[in-house]
């Protein structure tokens, strides 16, 4: 393969579909568009790893909604700015059709190096197609097709007959060019993906309700978005059930680009949704409130049961010391009970201080207990 023609496989996907979206309002026709995102698109999911693709009229016309006659004058015109190549073939089903080839190195000079598309680029020699008449192989009797389009009919030939009629070097005529009246992205007639990974992406939305799921995951191809920011935006529609309907799903989907937050460009969530979090909230707070209600109550339990404890175990000891013991007991306990020893005796009679105190005498009989017997000393006078 030259250097030339691996150029063209130098296009990523994303280059392609830029240069596809740059290239719209510079075009004479929107119907020129079209055609270059159909034959795209085919051959994107049949023939990505050739140069070529093959086509009918009628396939291409399809992907958006076009008639064949538009199709025809489209692939015309971009034939003529040499921004399309056409070769005629015959098929393995002995169907006459054509393989094409899109120019993207002239579309590229275009979009991004601003050349006019009244000047463009010079089709490279290797690819260029000899525009001499090839008589096309006898296949059956002619037939005739009738499209009808908002009330006015007109006669064409079936999708073999790839050439305009001999008496004229113009297109055939098209009296309702749709290029006027469809989009340009067109989301209502997009082929179904059969890439495994999308695929399941379009299970997944359909399992979520969306009935467009098809043509919402083609609009975020379109964007450039892969699959993983697709099923992150499908797993955070499913971390809050009940917020967004399928057609906020579908909304959201179809209007996604890369990069963006999973959590950002939601539709607002549902009224019903948003009352129901607001009741959740309460009840959980409602049942906050009474655990700790709960809590504090079973702490002061557990206070009082130690209270009496000490009362009943160390209250007669400490109504049995004298002055000078109940002083040094609270001196031992901190100045501020010391102080409040001093100025008030009978303190010690009830109250915290007296919680005070029954505990000091706890810890000074468990120290005796302990340098008793590692000592073998005999304790304090007033253990019993």
């Amino acid at each position: 393969m030259s250097s030339k023609q691996q150029g063209y496989f130098n296009f990523t996907r994303g280059n392609k579909l830029h240069i596809l979206r740059e290239i719209a309002p510079l075009m004479p026709h929107s119907r020129m568009t079209r055609v270059l995102r159909a034959i795209d698109e085919r051959h994107w999911q049949f023939a990505r790893d050739q140069s070529t693709v093959t086509l009918t009229h009628r396939q291409i016309a399809s992907y958006d909604g076009m008639s064949v006659p538009t199709a025809r004058r489209g692939i015309a015109d971009l034939m003529e700015h040499n921004l399309l190549i056409k070769k005629e073939i015959v098929t393995s089903y002995g169907q006459q059709a054509n393989s094409y080839q899109i120019v993207w190195s002239n579309l590229d000079a275009i979009v991004n190096d601003g050349e006019p598309l009244t000047e463009p680029a010079p089709v490279p020699a290797e690819f260029t197609v000899d525009n001499s008449e090839i008589p096309a192989p006898v296949l059956d009797e002619e037939l005739t097709q009738v499209l009808k389009e908002g009330g006015d009919h007109c006669d064409h030939p079936p999708d073999h007959d790839d050439q305009p009629p001999a008496h004229s070097d113009q297109p055939p005529p098209d009296h309702h060019d749709q290029a006027s009246i469809y989009p340009l992205i067109n989301i209502n007639n997009h082929p179904p993906s059969h890439n495994p990974t999308w695929l399941v992406v379009e299970h997944d939305l359909r399992s979520l309700g969306v009935g467009r799921a098809v043509q919402a995951v083609a609009s975020a191809q379109d964007r450039g978005c892969s699959a993983e920011e697709i099923q992150r935006l499908i797993a955070y529609a499913r971390s809050k059930p009940g917020a967004y309907g399928p057609g906020a799903i579908c909304r959201r989907v179809t209007e996604a680009f890369p990069g963006r937050d999973p959590a950002e460009g939601w539709p607002p969530e549902d009224p019903q949704y948003q009352k129901d979090q607001r009741q959740q909230q309460a009840q959980h707070e409602r049942s906050q409130g009474a655990q700790g209600v709960a809590e504090i109550q079973s702490r002061r339990k557990a206070n009082q049961q130690a209270r009496e404890t000490l009362e009943r175990n160390f209250g007669p000891l400490l109504d049995r010391l004298s002055k000078a013991e109940l002083s040094d007991l609270a001196r031992e306990c901190g100045p501020i009970v010391f102080q409040k020893m001093n100025r008030d005796p009978a303190a010690f009679q009830s109250g915290d201080f007296r919680l005070f105190l029954l505990t000091k005498l706890k810890a000074r009989q468990a120290e005796c207990l302990v340098n008793s017997t590692s000592a073998d000393v005999e304790g304090p006078a007033f253990v019993e």
